[in-house]
């Protein structure tokens, strides 16, 4: 089957660092009866653990993405709820050229009193789908550029379709 998957997904950030968390509370949640005495019952301790354990895992396990069958010419933007993905198969139009691109930029959070207020140069690779009239069709982005190459080349070889690398220093 010729398919490719994007998943839209990033564990250091947004929801899912909020999920890691839930998981981590929910384990210490879980053990904590064995290290520290508490006046709560065994049982509310165990429901409070497994239940932030379990909701930690229901956002780690929930992302967007984007499947591509070829054999079809079909794609389908999904939305993934712990393996079930949702969304709806649309005609993929024909791929002329597969571009991979690069844009830097300086990033920096808003200072919030909680969190240190961080600043750097931040790298973006940008992977598109070109139609035949040059017009975009579906974007990815990706914050490695080993993956993203892979990716692009792997798109360029499934569709048929003519790589176009616009990266900086790519050999």
């Amino acid at each position: 089957m010729k398919t490719f998957n994007y998943k839209n997904r990033k564990l250091s950030s947004g929801p899912h660092l909020l999920g890691i968390l839930l998981i981590f509370t929910g384990i210490f949640a879980i053990l904590s009866p064995t290290f520290i005495e508490s006046g709560s019952s065994l049982q509310k301790v165990l429901a409070v653990g497994v239940g932030s354990f379990l909701l930690g895992c229901i956002i780690i396990f929930s992302y967007s993405g984007t499947l591509l069958d070829f054999n079809r010419n079909k794609y389908k933007k999904y939305f993934s709820l712990c393996g079930f993905k949702f969304g709806q198969w649309d005609d993929l139009l024909s791929i002329e050229t597969i571009q991979l691109s690069s844009h830097t930029f300086v990033s920096s959070n808003l200072p919030n009193g909680i969190s240190p207020t961080l600043s750097g140069k931040v790298t973006d690779f940008k992977v598109t789908l070109l139609s035949t009239s040059q017009a975009p069709l579906l974007t990815f982005f990706y914050e490695k550029r080993k993956k993203a190459i892979q990716d692009a080349k792997l798109l360029a070889e499934k569709s048929k379709a003519i790589l176009s690398i616009k990266i900086p220093d790519y050999e």
